[in-house]
């Protein structure tokens, strides 16, 4: 098979090993030998001679090898112009003299073209692609990071995942590489995901020809020199011509974007087509034709599933330097294809990041002893002194002093990837050799074994974990704690890399600063203009009452959080501490109170970095998480909850306000508007509904205006001067890991982490609603819509009236000193949708909407929810997909269910009513799967009977039970509405007992109001037994409705009997 060497060569051709000689072609032809490392050279100096005949490597292994030599033998061919990555040669290429790959398999005994793989050394910078038809991923993640881990490739491109929502990305995360998928939606199957190695820059590409391609992910890979486009596309048998015709457009569309270089792969079933002949039959005859007309090629010659070659690899402007057909993937019928393109990847290794933290081990800690210590100290000088610069300081001391005596710190480290002992390690290193040295793929079997071990191990322990968990008392919290902990456990929170102005950053010093600076961007840096805000408020508010009860109030409200904060006295320490705690306190708030001063130690804010979506190596990807110190929020918590009882008993909150107000859930703001908007459209008239958002809005608030706002409220001194002192004067430092920024002032804005801030903000924001004068208005913090009411006839003079009340809010936001983000703002109109308004905002046209997302609920024009149901439905089953996979105990699944997975689906069931029989029983049907899967051994099928061995309700039952509680609460006022007073009295007439406690039923025309949830259960309410409607006390309500009601004892709907076992009858 070799040749001779060269005159005057003194290297040593190197032959290929026998397990891959039957993968190459004879070969007569000239021969030399060149390392690897100049041809590397060549390749980045874009120095390439004149007529040079292209290039036939003809030993062939697999990429990213461990040979201990960095040679190849090259052989040389009839000239042919062809491109590599960074050498441009002729760009108009021939088809006949394109390089294909060869083989002993090929009939042809000459070689032709590009054969075999370049022999790269093992710290190879080019381009490595696995192409993989997996065949179901779910259970096959063990042999795929077997695989990752001996060949390290660039990308993994895997097709035929079969994924579906209840899979979460923790599940398939792989450390060192960043997940994307594509899942099917409409049925089972199909579905493709890529690994791209964390060591590029790489985001999802958007294009609307290319998304239209079903089971595709395309991706932007930023390289050394250029950009890539990389595409994965899984093309079903017998797919319908017009789905043909769509791949066709692809490849023309993916062929003229402003890439580099195009690669292309997948299973495309494609068996048909001879990729030698380029020829097939005349219904691929457009398919055919889109890859001759626009420049692409394809690869792979050799058959991947049985004697047919379906996986394949499309480039354009580039040609592989290797492709290699490997083994068949764990139980797939498909072979991995290995491809290797000449393009120098960015190969920068990760830096190993400092994730090493301090912490106290609370749950060891001797916490008797900490009381011990702190009732024993000396506070004389604490409680004598009347500085609170030296109370604040006497109190950090002492508590840090017993911290660091019972509780002392401990130093750990983050971990991503699961914990592998020393001796698997050793393991998996020789084995890793021995694949590479010897080509034996039975120790690729091995490699299994050794993981599958390591993954039996991790069981084990989480077994023990989750026993632990559940003997203890509060089993349910800690059980919660322990899915939490497990799900972030493969999440790299880890910012790697940076972009910022079109350089690459990985100094987390740098890292740091960039995001701080962005943080404090947000602001503004200078106050509004001032300007007199008449006082609305006929009392005053000038102290806050500080006792012990109310401290320990606000300390059972705290969450039991361990993890250090600012002052490092983490907030179980102030629930476990003991009464003598709120003593200390107590004294500690009274001081800065009657001061009128904010201590200035607790003015520092801890800004984490939280990712929100899109590239994670984007600045403007981020958002603030602020963390301030505890013992000011337990301040805060006393001074929230007196000046709230204040504002609502002055009625100083507009009514329409429903953010951070007690009484005022977001649930009643939900069912105020829907009840709005539905009972217009039962009058027959348009609806046209205005979303406005306030860039920012927490941020930009200016002080002094803010200050004038609060004293129209009636808050004065010393109270007020507390207040300013809290606002001004403070500083923000982003963390990320043990890396701190420089701290930055923070000029505007109420402070967001704290608990005061969103108070301060719905005073600031209360009188934007009188700009709208004509239209409803429903605010939720700074979320606010108006609902306007109009006949067909009567658009143009409604849209008039619009764009005044538009005009006047644009005028009150520059006032007082905010700015509408005119992106997000927009109109829908209910009733018609092809309704077209002339509505601008700031000289911008407002945009026309079709659906919305509104506090959590996900709606259309047409007052349709399915989308908001696929939506809660896909999260509620990856969630509890990871539960069932995760946990072992039923009982910890049942828990887990009830706690975190239930709540979810559940969410403003007052809207169940007008839902499709199709979306509740979509919602049902999640409930009916998991207790499939839990009683899976049981013969019985029954959905109820089920229900009832589980201890569950069904979830349509639960729904009729907390909607009756709900509606009680409307009734006897015991939640806020604007809409519960007149529409809810008691019937007169006669006094018959099955009458006493009756509602009024309102008169309503269309379907949607009939369905509506005051309609609805204003029926059921008064189909309830006499004694049941009588109860006047919550609790007596609650306990009469537990008794078993069925739904044929109320009122009867339309719904099929096929479905009465599972939603009942309602239709709720």
């Amino acid at each position: 098979m070799g040749s001779p060497n060269v005159e005057g060569d003194n290297s040593t051709i190197l032959r290929p090993p026998s397990i891959y000689s039957d993968l190459m072609g004879s070969d007569t032809s000239f021969s030399t030998s060149i390392t690897v490392s100049s041809l590397k050279s060549s390749l980045t100096e874009h120095d390439h001679p004149p007529n040079t005949p292209p290039i036939h490597l003809t030993h062939p292994i697999l990429p990213n090898t461990r040979e201990h030599t960095s040679f190849a033998k090259i052989t040389y061919d009839h000239p042919s112009p062809v491109n590599y990555a960074g050498i441009k040669l002729n760009k108009q290429e021939s088809r006949a003299n394109t390089p294909t790959f060869s083989s002993s398999h090929s009939k042809s005994d000459k070689p032709q073209g590009l054969q075999h793989t370049i022999l790269l050394d093992k710290h190879s910078s080019f381009l490595t692609i696995m192409l993989i038809n997996a065949r179901s991923i779910q259970n096959k993640m063990t042999q795929l990071r077997a695989l990752l881990l001996l060949h390290n490739p660039s990308l993994v491109l895997i097709t035929e995942s079969w994924l579906s929502s209840d899979i979460t990305d923790t599940y398939l995360q792989i450390d060192t590489y960043e997940l994307f998928r594509c899942d099917r939606v409409t049925k089972k199957g199909g579905g493709c995901l890529i690994y791209a190695s964390k060591n590029m820059r790489t985001e999802i590409f958007s294009d609307h020809i290319l998304s239209k391609v079903p089971d595709s992910m395309w991706l932007t890979v930023h390289t050394l020199e250029c950009k890539i486009l990389i595409g994965c596309i899984y093309r079903a048998p017998n797919t319908p011509s017009l789905t043909d015709t769509i791949i066709s457009e692809s490849f023309a569309k993916a062929a003229s974007l402003d890439f580099a270089y195009k690669i292309v792969c997948g299973d495309f079933n494609l068996p048909t087509i001879n990729w030698k002949t380029h020829s097939g039959p005349p219904c691929y005859e457009g398919i055919l034709r889109s890859l001759d007309i626009h420049g692409w090629q394809q690869h792979v010659n050799l058959p991947t599933r049985n004697h047919n070659i379906l996986d394949l690899i499309f480039c354009h402007n580039v040609t592989p330097a290797s492709m290699v057909v490997g083994e068949k993937f764990h139980n797939s019928d498909h072979k991995i294809v290995f491809c290797t393109l000449p393009i120098l990847a960015k190969r920068k290794k990760l830096k190993t990041l400092n994730t090493c933290f301090q912490y106290r081990d609370y749950a060891n800690a001797d916490l008797s002893n900490f009381r011990f210590l702190m009732k024993h100290s000396d506070w004389n000088t604490f409680f004598t002194s009347d500085n609170l610069l030296e109370t604040l300081e006497i109190f950090n001391t002492t508590t840090k002093s017993a911290l660091d005596t019972t509780i002392p710190s401990k130093i750990a480290f983050k971990t991503i990837a699961p914990y592998i002992n020393q001796k698997a390690k050793s393991k998996l290193r020789k084995l890793r050799k021995t694949y590479f040295t010897s080509k034996d793929f039975s120790a690729l079997h091995q490699v299994y074994s050794v993981l599958e071990g390591v993954q039996s191990h991790h069981n084990k322990n989480k077994q023990t974990e989750e026993r632990t968990a559940l003997t203890a008392a509060s089993k349910v919290q800690n059980l919660c704690r322990l899915l939490e902990k497990r799900m972030r456990k493969n999440k790299d929170h880890n910012i790697h890399s940076l972009l910022h102005d079109g350089v690459t950053y990985y100094d987390q010093t740098v890292i740091c600063e960039l995001l701080s600076e962005w943080f404090s961007q947000n602001g503004n840096t200078s106050n509004a203009p001032d300007f007199n805000i008449k006082c609305i408020s006929k009392s005053y508010i000038s102290t806050i009452n500080f006792d012990i009860r109310s401290i320990h109030t606000a300390i059972k409200t705290l969450k039991p959080n361990a993890s250090s904060d600012v002052d490092d006295i983490p907030s179980i320490l102030y629930k476990m501490s003991g009464p003598d705690i709120h003593t200390l306190l107590l004294k500690i708030y009274t001081l800065s109170l009657e001061a009128g001063t904010y201590p200035e130690a607790w003015k520092v804010t801890y800004v984490l970095p939280k990712h929100k979506s899109g590239p994670r190596n984007l600045v403007g990807n981020y958002r603030p998480i602020n963390i301030t110190p505890v013992i000011s929020r337990i301040m805060e918590k006393v001074i929230q909850s007196q000046l709230s009882d204040h504002l609502l008993k002055e009625e100083l909150i507009d009514p329409t306000q429903h953010g951070f107000i007690r009484t005022r859930p977001c649930s009643t703001c939900l069912i105020d508007f829907f009840n709005e908007v539905t009972r217009i459209r039962d009058q027959k008239k348009l609806v046209i509904i205005l979303y406005f958002d306030i860039k920012k809005a927490f941020d930009k608030v200016p002080h002094n205006l803010l200050i004038n706002r609060l004293q129209s409220v009636g808050i004065i001194n010393p109270l007020l001067q507390w207040i300013k002192s809290f606002l001004t004067n403070r500083y923000q430092i982003t963390k990320l890991n043990s890396t701190t920024s420089t701290p930055r002032p923070i000029t505007s804005g109420v402070v967001q982490g704290s608990v005061l801030g969103p108070l301060l903000f719905i005073i600031y924001i209360n009188n934007i609603c009188k700009c709208f004068t004509t239209g409803k208005t429903d605010l939720y913090a700074d979320d606010l819509k108006v609902i306007y009411k109009t006949d067909i006839g009567d658009v143009r003079s409604t849209m008039q009236t619009i764009q005044h009340e538009l005009n006047k809010v644009d005028d009150w936001c520059k006032r007082w000193g905010l700015e509408l983000n005119t992106e997000k703002c927009g109109w829908l109109c209910i009733g018609n949708t092809s309704l077209k308004l002339k509505l601008a905002l700031n000289k911008n046209p407002l945009l026309r909407l079709t659906s919305v997302t509104d506090l959590g609920v996900h709606y259309s024009d047409s007052l349709n929810f399915s989308e908001h149901i696929s939506t809660k439905a896909s999260q509620t089953r990856r969630l509890l997909g990871f539960i069932l996979r995760n946990f072992f105990q039923k009982e910890t699944k049942i828990i887990l269910y009830k706690t975190c997975v239930r709540p979810i689906v559940e969410y403003c069931s007052f809207l169940f009513s007008n839902l499709r029989l199709s979306d509740i029983l979509k919602v049902e049907g999640i409930q009916r799967d998991f207790t499939r899967k839990i009683l899976k051994n049981d013969q019985l099928t029954d959905y109820k009977s089920r229900c009832h061995i589980l201890g569950l309700e069904p979830l349509w039952k639960r729904r009729l039970r907390s909607n009756l509680i709900l509606y009680f609460k409307l009734l006897k006022n015991l939640t806020y509405s604007t809409c519960n007073i007149a529409l809810y009295q008691d019937s007169h007439g006669y006094n018959l007992r099955d009458k006493v406690s009756t509602v009024k039923i309102e008169k309503h025309r269309s379907k949607t109001r009939e369905n509506f949830f005051l309609i609805k259960y204003a029926l059921i309410w008064n189909s309830l037994p006499s004694e049941v409607r009588m109860a006047d006390k919550l609790h007596t309500f609650t306990r009469l409705i537990n008794q078993p009601l069925t739904s044929i004892d109320l009122v009867q709907t339309n719904t099929s009997t096929s479905h009465t076992d599972i939603i009942g009858s309602l239709h709720i």
